[in-house]
């Protein structure tokens, strides 16, 4: 016998709501369903009858599946919402699912639909189930539910498989949620992904089999944060059979994060001690070795022009010199790691560098020396300007690439990167990158990559481990490290899933040097005085935005939110929006540009971000924008995409 269901679907396509319809058919299922389009269509039918389940297309025309979800959530029923897309990227469902979403599928493989809506369905009816429990134990106990939410230490109670069935306020409070969103929710929810199995079996199986667990365990709250809870559970087993954990914690954040905070500036102040002890040595001795090595480096050379070529003595004296010139390296190396050398700095592009390495004396040795290593190069065509030492941003090129080369044995490949990266907020990593305008350069591996105790230790000067690949100074990665430090950069170390990857951040200057491909016309992308508004809410890319506007021959003006860009053409006409799509408060460019439109039809945009071209992006393209161009912003790359959309 086919089970009842009473199903909506949230979709604008018939043949995609009906390929549901049959596929739940064939699992069992005897759907009685309605087909909504819109918001308004999904809350009237919400109120006409009652649901069992939902399931959602991810994107409609001017709605989606988050839209729908939240609608569910106003509703306050408590229907399993499951979403069936055919282009939905694991980033954005799983995004979806912390919001509230059950489950979701891909259009093309529908086979565990009837599988996906049972379970929901099931645990559905365990979500009722703890809720009437939950109703029963308030009534009983109206005087006790008053003093558990009075008290400020956190307070809960679970059922055996670590269901939250009941928080008190202060867990609330400190978690985001709302009681009722913790109801039904095992604890492994607002659990890193990492930490289900030791929720499994380091928390619940102590618990279930001694009566009791204690410890510290990190949590994240709504908004994301971590929260540390050191927390004390025990089982407790009433004569009516209906077991149960209750447990009690206290917030430890500040302290655990507190601590960790200390050990990462110990660590860092013990880096740069050890690295300013070098380079007061390095200055202390550098001037005496060089006087030395003059006569060791100089003599020979002058000996060997005199000499014959068949004379014996010409091999050991090309030896003393070589050796000579191993040792000036050396010292070359201790002043590269004092801090402050790397003077006379000018605009240069990173592709130069990687250029001219690649064609050096250097590189050919090395590649003479291991040829079974493959060099592989991926230059950005597009990358912007650094401002730096063109010898020392060389000498840490060569650098990375030596140490990279090492760490293979046997066959391999190293490859040298470079790339402009925006960040709209602080990357963290070995060291913490703060927001701006980078271009980058990245030299990995695909060698053994780096154990932890490695990696604490891969800059000091002198590290011996053989393993790490010293250029043959043991100076290397120390001489890598004290360069970028004098550029203002970053470095970021990690190891890939085959390998190990040195990423270098330099901030971004907008000084020319001499292009290496052909460019368009300057004259090609000149306004002829439209106006333009640029909507975004970092101060320092409204001010390169205007900028590069007004030289090309624009009108230009700035807001610094959706909301202000809104206001502002409710009462202006402007030719052209250049409009972030990602800002830290209010509405985002989509819903930004979908206000605009309905105020000023056809308007139109150009669209820009830091990050990946994502699904709001072809929802706003959709809806009428024009170009999206990916920061840190160039003039040719600005103004080729205004021009060409004010052309249109």
């Amino acid at each position: 016998m086919n089970t009842p269901l009473k199903l909506m679907i949230v979709e604008d396509s018939e043949d995609d709501a009906l390929l549901v319809v049959r596929e739940l058919r064939r699992g069992g299922y005897a759907p009685e369903f309605d087909i909504v389009e819109t918001a308004e269509a999904m809350r009237t039918a919400l109120e006409k009858k009652p649901w069992d389940i939902v399931i959602s297309d991810y994107s409609l025309p001017g709605f989606d599946a988050p839209a729908a979800l939240n609608i569910v959530m106003e509703s306050g029923l408590d229907l399993p919402f499951i979403i069936v897309s055919g282009a939905i990227g694991e980033e954005t469902a799983v995004e979806t699912m912390r919001a509230g979403a059950h489950d979701y599928l891909m259009k093309g493989n529908l086979a565990r639909l009837s599988a996906a809506v049972e379970r929901e369905l099931r645990e559905a009816e365990l979500r009722q189930e703890q809720k009437r429990t939950e109703q029963r134990l308030l009534k009983s106990e109206k005087g006790f539910r008053d003093l558990f939410d009075s008290i400020t230490d956190l307070i809960y109670t679970q059922d055996l498989d670590g269901r939250f069935i009941t928080v008190n306020h202060a867990m609330s409070a400190l978690f985001g949620y709302k009681k009722d969103e913790f109801i039904g929710r095992p604890a492994s929810d607002f659990m890193k992904p990492e930490m289900s199995p030791f929720f499994q079996s380091g928390y619940l199986e102590p618990i279930k089999t001694k009566g009791s667990h204690e410890g510290v365990t990190c949590y994240f709250s709504k908004n994301g944060d971590e929260i540390y809870i050191d927390y004390h559970s025990s089982l407790v087993e009433p004569e009516d059979g209906s077991s149960y954990i209750s447990g009690t914690g206290r917030d430890v954040t500040e302290h655990m994060l507190s601590q960790r905070e200390i050990k990462r500036l110990q660590n860092q102040v013990h880096q740069s001690q050890k690295m300013e002890a070098m380079g007061l040595m390095a200055g202390g001795v550098a001037h005496d070795l060089n006087n030395i090595l003059s006569g060791i480096v100089s003599y020979p050379e002058l000996l060997l022009m005199d000499l014959p070529e068949d004379s014996p003595l010409r091999r050991p004296i090309e030896v003393m010199r070589e050796s000579g010139m191993r040792a000036a390296d050396v010292v070359e190396d201790l002043l590269t790691i004092a801090r402050g050398v790397a003077t006379g700095k000018e605009a240069l592009s990173l592709n130069n560098i990687v250029t001219e390495y690649l064609e050096s004396p250097e590189y050919q040795e090395l590649d003479k020396t291991r040829s079974f290593v493959h060099l592989n190069t991926e230059l950005d065509p597009d990358l912007l300007n650094m401002g730096g030492s063109p010898i020392h941003i060389k000498k840490t090129l060569m650098n990375l690439v030596i140490n990279a080369s090492e760490a293979i044995e046997g066959r391999g490949t190293v490859t040298i990167s470079t790339k402009n990266r925006y960040l709209d907020e602080p990357l963290k990593g070995y060291e913490d990158v703060h927001t701006g305008e980078y271009v980058m350069l990245t030299v990995s591996d695909d060698g053994s990559g780096i154990s932890s105790g490695d990696l604490e230790r891969i800059f000091e000067p002198f590290y011996t481990k053989k393993a790490m690949g010293r250029s043959g100074t043991g100076l290397g990665l120390a001489v890598v490290w004290n360069t970028v430090q004098d550029h203002d950069g970053y470095i970021n170390v990690r190891n890939r899933e085959k390998g190990a990857a040195f990423e270098l951040y330099f901030p971004v200057i907008r000084e020319e040097v001499v292009a290496l491909k052909e460019q368009i016309p300057l004259e090609n992308y000149l306004g002829h005085g439209e106006k333009i508004l640029v909507v975004d809410d970092e101060e320092r890319q409204r001010e390169i935005v205007c900028g590069m506007l007004a030289k090309l021959g624009y009108t230009a003006e700035a807001v610094s939110s959706g909301e202000e860009a809104i206001e502002y053409m409710k009462e202006n006409a402007v030719d052209l929006i250049v409009l972030d799509m990602v800002m830290s408060k209010g509405i985002n460019g989509r819903e930004t540009y979908q206000q605009i439109i309905k105020i000023r039809p056809g308007q139109k945009a150009v669209i820009a971000s830091g990050y990946a071209k994502t699904k709001e992006v072809d929802i706003a393209q959709e809806l009428g924008a024009g170009k999206y161009i990916k920061k840190p912003y160039t003039l040719e790359k600005i103004g080729v995409a205004v021009k060409k959309e004010l052309e249109k």
